[in-house]
């Protein structure tokens, strides 16, 4: 039996039905293409299934090994499963999901042998390229999908029969120009539908932050340069000292950690109804509800597995649902699946209202912890005079002496009494430690005192936009002093540079800043060009995210409220203009729209005549026939135009050449480039042919009988 040719054959389908190695080339490079989309979120093993397969194939394709049994074909599904219930633990989250359908996708190259089977393969490729977008839906994943959608749609076009490359990317770029205007017109003015992948896969918190925090967490955070949120203000902009974005608040300390109690933990703690500690709608039901917000701004939200939304200082509006809680912070109904838009009102202060669990919790201590910190809070008091305010002070204050310092790399605490041991032990540490101490002085005097978990600062863009990342997480505290919480933060009596100017300020431990981010394009704030181009960067993906991606129903209804009002004008403007000049206007409108359409049609008509040299020559032959120069029966076209070129005139020799371009163009076995070439010859002869055709003396000749053969 004789051995087929190379993989690399130029025909693509070797039959009516059976498909030859170029087509699997395609499939595999397709493949590949929409693997490439996934690879940065799943296991890198992929790439060894999709080689593995594609090398089966190549060398059944050469008669090396037999086709793939059912029994292989199986065998290769439940390795697939069995694979990804080791990596994920399971087929319940998202990512084993996504997982499952590239596996399947790459796995069905094996029993590909037909047009049907590559069709399929296609259009499995093209869902799992919208699959990607559950990844991420950024500038980049859109620009390499729009390329891999491209490779798929050209990948139809060769087995709908395409001739050549040339015709089978000309087919694919008809295509994406023609659905271009009806996608954009789905995606104005087309509900969105909600999410269909809303599964409870969601573990990672985009902030960083959890609902408990002990001395040294924060710090952390330092090392990484992953985004929290970013933020557009409209109207006033807070400086960069007063950007305190809440979080959450953390009411319990047992000693070690603080923690953040839930309302239905207060509400079964403290005998009371949830409805006093949260609240549901568009509006905060605490405090004075007729305030006048003093910030308004607009949140791009990451994805975050819990409901928490922050907020510049206490919030009072938002544009849709949210849950107010008491103790001055904001929840979500449910958690971020993906970016999110959130428009929000706040006051930029600490909440004005006491909160319903009462001053007796937020004054609760464990009993016997930290007896040093204990023994220095009644010596302060004691100085104080018994004046809380002067307490207050005398606790800041001994944080602004030495040998106290702040350090983003703190000396690690493992006692029971930590307070202890950082007043009088290691005295350096990061904001959290600062402000736990504080919290639990206040709380040794009987102030009532919390922490509040969140970010501080940001980084300015100049649009205006703010970007707040994981390393400008911040604790501060409040404490209850005449009749609301009062922000007390001793950060600024110990580093005050971190409160101005970030976390890359600080001196003392420095070398910990971005330590998890080696490659962090922030780490290239110092040279100016690639400052400039990173801001540039993310300003794009910005506004991407907020003009394409957070386009919504409500942005949708605005569209369309300004398209109705804008019908209603002109329509309005029309009847102003009278009967008449309305029929004169809408006489122009309907010729334009025909002058349209005629040269479209027009442009249709010439597409497939560029690539169609007897019907071009047809219409010149009858335009000569038109002018009294029929051709003979039985003549060629050649013939025709040589026998009439010595009595042309200046159109003799552009009819000499199209002739000799028609021949070669119809008989000779030319490359593609040189076809194309040609093809621009002949149609500029045949442009020339009637612009050079005598006008008047030789058709009087022709009738007269004179001009003959």
């Amino acid at each position: 039996m004789r051995r087929p040719g190379p993989v690399g054959t130029p025909v693509v389908l070797a039959d009516g039905r059976r498909l030859s190695g170029a087509m699997l080339r395609r499939l595999f490079v397709g493949q590949c293409l929409v693997l490439g989309l996934h690879l940065a979120w799943m296991p890198a093993w992929f790439v060894g299934l999709a080689v593995a397969v594609a090398g089966y194939r190549y060398r059944q394709l050469r008669r090396d090994l037999p086709r793939a049994s059912l029994g292989l074909r199986l065998a290769a599904v439940g390795g697939l499963v069995l694979a990804l219930w080791a990596e994920y633990g399971g087929l319940g989250e998202m990512a084993a999901l996504i997982g499952l359908l590239l596996g399947v996708y790459l796995l069905k190259l094996l029993e590909t042998h037909d047009r049907r089977d590559a069709r399929v393969v296609v259009v499995i490729g093209l869902v799992a390229l919208c699959v990607a977008f559950l990844h991420d839906q950024g500038v980049p994943v859109a620009l390499a999908a729009l390329v891999v959608l491209a490779w798929q749609v050209q990948s139809l076009a060769w087995l709908s029969g395409a001739r050549d490359r040339r015709q089978a990317w000309g087919e694919t770029a008809w295509m994406l120009v023609l659905s271009a205007p009806l996608m954009a017109a789905l995606f104005l003015v087309f509900p969105r539908l909600p999410p269909l992948w809303n599964m409870p896969e969601m573990t990672r918190a985009s902030t960083g932050l959890s609902d408990t925090i002990a001395p040294g967490d924060i710090a952390e955070l330092s090392r990484s340069d992953a985004r929290a949120f970013r933020v557009t203000f409209r109207g006033e902009v807070p400086p960069p000292g007063e950007r305190y974005w809440r979080v959450y608040t953390l009411s319990h300390f047992d000693g070690v950690r603080w923690q953040r109690v839930t309302p239905p933990q207060l509400s079964a703690t403290l005998g009371l109804p949830v409805s006093r500690f949260v609240r549901e709608g568009r509006f905060s039901a605490w405090g004075e509800v007729t305030s006048r917000p003093r910030y308004r701004y607009e949140l791009l939200l990451e994805p975050d597995s819990r409901p928490w939304r922050p907020s510049l200082g206490t919030p009072r509006r938002a544009a849709s649902p949210q849950r107010f809680l008491a103790d001055g912070t904001l929840e979500g109904r449910e958690a971020l699946r993906s970016r999110g838009l959130l428009r929000l009102s706040s006051s930029g202060a600490p909440p004005t209202y006491q909160d319903p669990a009462g001053p007796g919790w937020h004054s609760l201590l464990p009993a016997g912890s930290n007896p040093r910190s204990r023994a220095l809070a009644r010596r302060l008091w004691g100085q104080s005079d018994g004046d809380p305010d002067r307490y207050l002070q005398a606790v800041l204050a001994r944080f602004g002496e030495a040998p106290y310092r702040y350090t983003l790399s703190p000396p690690r605490l493992d006692g029971q009494d930590r307070v202890d041991d950082f007043l009088f032990g290691t005295r350096a540490g990061y904001c959290t430690h600062y402000a736990s101490a504080t919290a639990v002085m206040a709380r040794m005097a009987g102030i009532p005192a919390r922490i509040v978990a969140g970010f501080l600062g940001g980084e300015r863009h100049p649009d205006g936009h703010l970007t707040i990342r994981d390393y400008d997480a911040h604790a501060w505290v409040e404490v209850w002093r005449r009749g609301a919480w009062r922000r007390l933060d001793p950060t600024a009596a110990i580093a005050p540079e971190r409160i101005e100017r970030g976390a890359a300020a600080v001196a003392e431990g420095r070398e910990a800043f971005l330590a998890d981010a080696p490659f962090s394009p922030l780490r290239l704030r110092g040279i100016d060009w690639a400052n400039r181009l990173r801001l540039s960067w993310e300003r794009l993906e910005y506004e991407w995210q907020r003009g394409v991606i957070g386009y919504q129903g409500e942005a949708r209804d605005r569209l369309v409220a300004r398209l109705l009002g804008a019908l209603e004008e002109s329509v309005s403007a029309l009847i102003a203009l009278g009967p008449w000049r309305m029929m004169g206007l809408a006489a122009l409108g309907l010729l334009g729209v025909w002058g349209g359409w005629v040269g479209l049609a027009g442009v249709c008509r010439w597409r497939p005549w560029a690539r169609d040299e007897p019907r071009r020559l047809r219409a010149l032959q009858a335009w000569l026939a038109r002018r009294g120069h029929p051709g003979l029966p039985g003549e060629s076209p050649a013939h025709h135009l040589r026998r009439l070129a010595p009595r042309a005139g200046p159109a003799g020799p552009a009819l000499l050449a199209a002739a000799a371009e028609l021949e070669g163009l119809l008989y000779a076995p030319l490359p593609a480039g040189e076809r194309r070439r040609r093809r621009r010859i002949l149609a500029r002869r045949l442009r020339e042919i009637r612009r050079r055709w005598p006008r008047r003396g030789w058709r009087r000749e022709a009738r007269r009988g004179i001009v003959t053969e």
